[in-house]
């Protein structure tokens, strides 16, 4: 563990001196200094708003297994969001699987999966959402790479809907690649994971009511993000679309799936300067101003 965070603090320092390159340094400082401490008390409002949708939405998704005080998942979700700041190796996740297995008897394994479940709710809405606004938003990116998107979300539904509602056709599928697997001790462990992991998957049949609930859940999640850079934004005295900064959020939930240093040094900056800039065509200097701004008052 402590060689990944090395690792990827030598990624976010090369990230760091990067950006550098890109953006002049007074002129974030000049524009963060023009802030009225009053104008990003919403952005404080959706920064929490986020939190506690996400923690409803993981209420809804273990309401069959685990009644659980929706405050107390509240605070768990606040505690996991920033542990994944300080040790972004998903150690905020493992975190909520540890606390549900001492609090609530959830046996630590399944409650593991479960959590990273409940985020794969998040990365199919992403893929989803994204694909959808990709078509009615302008960006900077080609049609090769809107294809591209579209592709990918419609494998990872697919093989989630064979997972959840096909599970006799699933076992076929992975009866038949064990046959060619060659010794049988992989095979074993094969067999043993797949069963497990169709097992964990098992948690996402459930009634369409409560599958549009997590949905919607997490599609208005996704809003409140959205506000955060809306209205951080409009601090800076930089109108932009709602719509855009909505289509920005979604893609910046995607580049938490690389690695980053801890606090997401340089991850930050360059995802920011990437989407902001690179995708919607904000100026490379007030880009660079909004991630500095939030970040700032998301570790204070």
């Amino acid at each position: 563990m402590y060689l990944k965070i090395l690792l990827n603090s030598i990624v976010g320092l090369i990230l760091i001196l990067v950006w550098l390159q890109f953006v002049n340094i007074r002129e974030i400082f000049a524009a963060l200094s023009k802030i009225n401490p009053l104008s990003v008390a919403p952005v404080f409002v959706f920064m929490f708003l986020s939190a506690f949708l996400r923690a409803l939405r993981l209420k809804v998704f273990l309401a069959e297994i685990k009644k659980i005080p929706l405050k107390d998942l509240v605070l768990l979700n606040g505690f996991a969001m920033m542990l994944n700041f300080l040790i972004p190796i998903r150690a905020g996740e493992v975190a909520k699987g540890v606390y549900l297995n001492l609090r609530f008897g959830l046996k630590l394994g399944k409650a593991i999966i479960w959590i990273f479940l409940d985020r794969f709710v998040d990365f199919l809405v992403v893929l989803i959402a994204a694909g959808i606004l990709f078509f009615l938003i302008p960006t900077a990116l080609n049609i090769t790479f809107i294809t591209i998107i579209t592709v990918i979300f419609f494998i990872a539904l697919l093989l989630a809907y064979l997972a959840i509602f096909q599970r006799d056709f699933t076992q076929k599928i992975i009866s038949f690649l064990m046959h060619l697997l060659i010794f049988n001790r992989i095979k074993i462990y094969f067999e043993r994971f797949s069963k497990f992991i169709l097992d964990s998957f098992s948690v996402l049949k459930r009634h369409p009511r409560d599958l549009m609930l997590m949905t919607a859940v997490t599609v208005l999640a996704y809003g409140a993000d959205g506000a955060i850079w809306y209205f951080a934004f409009q601090a800076l005295g930089s109108g932009q679309n709602f719509a855009a900064m909505y289509l920005g959020q979604l893609l910046s939930a995607l580049t938490y799936l690389i690695p980053a240093a801890p606090g997401y040094v340089g991850s930050a900056e360059a995802s920011g300067l990437l989407i902001l800039s690179g995708v919607l065509g904000v100026k490379v200097n007030l880009a660079s101003a909004i991630r500095a701004c939030i970040c700032f008052k998301f570790k204070n």
